[in-house]
């Protein structure tokens, strides 16, 4: 079997961990194989809750965020330049004196330019290229450059421009969502009840439910552990609960009275307009027989025929060019549904 690029890295006679040497991962990811590593002293990091709860299936000790000292830091880079600079201050704020910092990634999502950021703070830098990617490391200086403190900013909540709180790499942090906006401008007396928000983010529809409709409580469910934190520091409403969850992994014996949701259409770079259908039919999960689904999606997302499925009644409430504004009513029940999928199989 050929070895991946991290494989090949760990070889080297100056990258390869001695026996019984920790190392920590930050953003580790369930599609990488660490079994270059002794698993008893690896310790992950992911606050995003599929890929936590997948690598804990791995038997892996993961958590949401690291504490400690370690003599390698292995650093996941992200799509977003601002979260992977601050990721990998915090590499180095974890890595033991002389210990050192590697940082892993694609092509695609940086790698080039957190490797040219690096560079340009005067670290000491090898790199490995393989498989559209790149592997670079650096030993831990005895002072920080200050450019690191800046750096560690990026891993912070903050507020933006509009004073909500938000960081790097959640959704939308910048400014707020215009299809979420539009979702929003249909809440009023019709939504009430004990509601779901389904992938909420930092909080703002769940702020707009209960600015201007008629909650008694407001359960948002997010996957990001940070983005569930923003929305804690956004909403001091004591009819708010936060819950970290998958949502596509969902269970509760809780049922509601509506759901509000902008569901995610993409992880990667591709879209993937499952998450969405997904959304769907956990909305009609855990939605009381009365209960409304309240949902926003992008135009060119196919999602009429998965509602048609999951609901008994369903309409378009505004419909713009980039999004469409769905009310669906009279949730079907997963038997119903099962039973509507193999007929469709069958035919």
């Amino acid at each position: 079997m050929a070895m991946s690029r991290l494989e090949t890295v760990f070889d080297l006679p100056e990258l390869a961990p001695t026996q019984g040497e920790n190392i920590a991962v930050l953003r580790a990811r369930s599609d990488v194989t660490y079994r270059m590593f002794d698993k008893d002293h690896l310790s992950l990091a992911n606050s995003f809750r599929p890929t936590f709860d997948r690598l804990s299936a791995q038997g892996f000790d993961v958590s949401d965020q690291i504490e400690g000292s370690f003599p390698r830091v292995l650093v996941h880079i992200t799509r977003s330049k601002i979260e992977t600079l601050g990721l990998i201050a915090r590499g180095f704020e974890i890595c033991a004196p002389g210990g050192l910092v590697v940082v892993d990634g694609a092509k695609t999502d940086g790698i080039d330019s957190a490797l040219k950021q690096c560079k340009s703070l005067g670290f000491e830098v090898g790199a490995l290229a393989k498989s559209h990617g790149k592997t670079f490391w650096m030993r831990r200086p005895p002072i920080f450059p200050e450019t690191l403190d800046a750096w560690r900013s990026g891993l912070q909540i903050s507020q933006n421009k509009d004073g909500f709180w938000t960081a790097p790499g959640m959704f939308s942090p910048g400014k707020t969502d215009p299809g979420s906006a539009l979702l929003a401008t249909h809440f009023g007396p019709r939504l009430k009840g004990q509601i779901a928000d389904l992938g909420a983010g930092w909080g703002w529809l769940s702020m707009q439910a209960f600015a201007h409709a008629d909650p008694t409580g407001i359960d948002l469910y997010e996957a990001e552990n940070t983005a569930l934190a923003a929305a804690l520091a956004n909403i001091s409403d004591e009819r708010a609960t936060f819950i970290w969850s998958d949502v596509q992994a969902l269970t509760t014996d809780q049922r509601y009275d509506a759901v509000i949701c902008n569901p995610p259409f993409h992880q990667g770079r591709a879209a993937e307009p499952a998450i969405g259908v997904d959304f769907i039919n956990k909305a009609a999960d855990i939605l009381k027989p009365n209960g409304r689904l309240w949902m926003v999606a992008n135009r060119q997302l196919p999602y009429e025929h998965s509602l048609e499925q999951c609901f008994g009644h369903c309409k378009t409430l505004e419909q713009t060019p980039h999004f469409k504004v769905f009310l669906a009513e009279k949730p079907r029940s997963a038997p119903f549904r099962a039973r509507q999928l193999s007929a469709t199989h069958s035919r």
